[in-house]
């Protein structure tokens, strides 16, 4: 059985998706929201690049023995580079950093 083919990761997939419909949905009224959203919001986004993470993770293992989850890594390893990237872990970790500072700047807001 493919990787995609597995019940769990087709949950994994669906989970991801649904988590970024949520952000998504969310990050067109940042401009009104109050400090607590947006840190709810800075949160939420975190969530998703850690359910993100973890599926790259699994994806890496499955590439080794997986032909269809090797080109998928592939084409995201070649993306991640195309954008100065050294893989997708070093970008996910680059947009937390971000993200993190965001949060950070919302806390020193009187």
């Amino acid at each position: 059985m493919s990787f995609f083919d597995s019940e769990q990761v087709q949950e994994n997939l669906n989970d991801i998706f649904h988590t970024y419909q949520q952000v998504a949905m969310v990050t067109s009224q940042l401009a009104e929201m109050t400090k607590e959203e947006k840190l709810e919001h800075i949160d939420g986004c975190k969530q998703l690049i850690e359910k993100q993470k973890n599926f790259y993770f699994r994806l890496s293992l499955a590439a080794k023995e997986d032909e269809e989850a090797k080109e998928m890594r592939e084409r995201i390893h070649q993306l991640t580079k195309a954008f100065g990237f050294k893989d997708l872990m070093d970008c996910m970790d680059a947009m937390v950093v971000t993200l993190e500072q965001a949060a950070q700047q919302e806390l020193d807001r009187p």
